[in-house]
This record gives structure tokens, C-alpha cells and sequence, in this order.
């Protein structure tokens, strides 16, 4: 071999191990706290902020994808942070446990009590134990996708009950004082009948809540009468090339819909990035973990009875 292409092969594997740990050791834990405003109801959503005036959103923190598992240090302490601010609400959708050494953490994933409390979803990740059998060929045939057998997730459920989480499970509950209702969707989803069951008792002035893991059927989740839906399971793509995304989604989303927010109707969709992944291929590339605040403002012209665009009364949230 010339020396020429003994420099080329150096310099390519030189630069392949650099990105390996830039990927593995530097971006998968640059942790970030995110901000974003979201005005749901009335042909304005998600984009007119006029005329909202001094109204108070609803203060949300979401959380997704923590997949802990001993040891654990620095996500932690990000958690144990982010979690010790004023919220309305805190929603954790799923993929929180990669195995059950992470319930030595759960006393870490809730620094304060939210004013209308804190809810957990489960993921697959809380359900099954992977191999990279089933993280490789399993992509390959959907049959071995899963392992056979479910985890007892029992112990999971009862360390985050202990933490000060509600873990909703195809199930819902209201805050009739700040009129809004919170239903969460157990992995891998609800049928949608049963999605429509979940509101159909829910006055239609309320702010209808819905927390899930696995972004599939959001436009059942739509035509339930959600609102806001919050998930996950995607971690924006980890591996992004820039001006294309994600190289994969791992979901029925496509590469611009991979993470944060998106529509479906009237419905808003936040999908998180997530603050971890399968400690096998924790990579991120040009796509940092994150939490993420979410100020949810409400137009209720339609609703109200009001003209189209005008801004009525808001959501009684306070």
C-alpha cells in the first residue's frame, strides 16, 4: 500500500473513531431544556399569539425516553433539575426504565410536585428486554421485532407511584377546578373506540390532555377529541444529517415530523427527543437529548360561540 492511501485509511479511521465518541460520549449527553409556545382551538392554532392578552398557559413539562439503567450520573442530576421548577403538569411518555436497575433513580424523577400533578406512561422498552437480535434482524422480520415474553412491569409502576406519578394506563383523569382532563394511552395504543371513550364524557370547554409512547395512529388520537397529545419513541432520529434528518424515524412518521411539534387536524402532537436511548446505541448525531417546557395558551372563539379568529374567554387553567 503507498503512503498516500495509508494516510487516507489513517485519516478515515482517525475520523470514524472521533465521530464514534463525539456521538457516543459528548451529544448523547448535552442535555437541553427546550421552550416552546402553543396556542391549541380555532382556525389560529399553533400559530396567531395575538390577542391572547395576560392569559396564563398551562405550564407543561415533558419527559420521554430517560431509558435508565445503572449506572446512571449526569441524566440524573439534569432530571432531578429540571424537575425542581414551578409546573402546572409534568408528563413522562414511556421508554422511562431500560431495565430494572433504573428503579434505583425513580426517587430522582420528580424534584417537586406539579400544581395538577405529574403522569407516566409506559413504553416498550418498560414491557420487553431487547437483544440486538431483535434491535437488528428484528428490523429486518417484524416476527422477531419483540422479544416473546413481556416484563412484569408491576415493580416499575409501583416505583414511580412512589416518586409522585399517577401512571395512567388507557385511562384518564379530570381537574374539574382548571378544566382539563388527562388521559394516558398504555403501550403499544388504544383502539379507537376506546380513545373516544376516554373524552367522551369530557365537557368540550375543557383542555383535553392525552399522553402516549409509540407515534402510530395519530389520526385516531386526532379524531378522539384530543387536543394536545404528548409521546415519544422516536428520539428525533438520533442520527441526523444535516438539510436531509433523520436517517430513520422508527415510527410511521416521516423525517421533518421526527420530533417536536406537528398537526393532525385541530390536534397538536409534541413528540419528544427524549433524554436517553438502549445504552447499545446511545448515538446522537446533530440531535442532543432534551426536555422540553410547553406554555399550551387556548383560543376558544369556535367553542365560545364567537366570530372566527376573535379570542374569548380562556380555558379556566389557574
Amino acid at each position: 500500500m503507498s503512503s498516500m492511501w495509508k494516510l487516507i485509511a489513517g485519516s478515515a479511521l482517525l475520523g470514524g473513531l472521533g465521530a464514534y465518541f463525539y456521538a457516543s460520549q459528548v451529544e448523547s449527553r448535552r442535555y437541553a431544556l427546550e421552550i416552546l409556545d402553543i396556542v391549541i382551538g380555532g382556525d389560529d392554532a399553533g400559530l396567531n399569539f395575538s390577542g391572547l392578552g395576560k392569559q396564563e398557559p398551562l405550564k407543561v413539562l415533558h419527559l420521554s425516553d430517560l431509558h435508565l439503567c445503572y449506572p446512571e450520573a449526569d441524566k440524573v442530576k439534569f432530571i432531578e433539575m429540571v424537575t425542581d421548577k414551578d409546573y402546572d403538569l409534568v408528563a413522562l411518555t414511556g421508554d422511562i426504565f431500560e431495565d430494572y436497575s433504573g428503579m434505583l433513580y425513580a426517587s430522582s424523577l420528580l424534584s417537586r410536585k406539579p400544581r395538577l400533578g405529574a403522569y407516566a406512561v409506559l413504553g416498550n422498552h418498560d414491557y420487553y428486554h431487547y437483544r440486538l437480535f431483535h434491535k437488528t434482524f428484528g428490523r429486518i422480520m417484524k416476527k422477531y421485532r419483540h422479544p416473546p415474553l413481556r416484563r412484569d412491569v408491576k415493580p416499575m409502576v409501583k416505583a414511580l407511584e412512589q416518586a409522585g406519578y399517577v401512571v395512567l394506563r388507557n385511562e384518564g383523569q379530570s381537574h374539574s377546578d382548571s378544566c382539563v382532563h388527562v388521559v394516558g394511552v398504555d403501550y403499544p395504543g388504544a383502539h379507537p373506540a376506546q380513545l373516544r371513550g376516554l373524552f367522551s364524557q369530557v365537557p368540550p370547554q375543557w383542555l383535553r390532555l392525552l399522553l402516549f409512547h409509540m407515534p402510530i395512529g395519530l389520526e385516531s388520537i386526532a379524531s378522539s377529541g384530543a387536543d394536545l397529545a404528548l409521546g415519544g419513541h422516536t428520539h428525533g432520529g438520533q442520527i441526523c444529517i444535516p438539510g436531509v434528518g433523520p436517517i430513520i424515524t422508527d415510527s410511521e412518521l416521516p423525517r421533518h415530523e421526527a420530533s417536536g411539534l406537528l398537526w393532525r387536524g385541530q390536534t397538536a402532537f409534541h413528540i419528544s427527543r427524549g433524554l436517553g436511548a438502549d445504552p447499545r446505541t446511545n448515538l446522537r448525531f446533530f440531535c442532543p437529548p432534551a426536555a422540553t417546557v410547553l406554555n399550551v395558551y387556548v383560543n376558544q372563539a369556535k367553542e365560545d360561540g364567537t366570530e372566527a379568529g376573535g379570542i374569548a374567554k380562556p380555558k379556566r387553567f389557574g
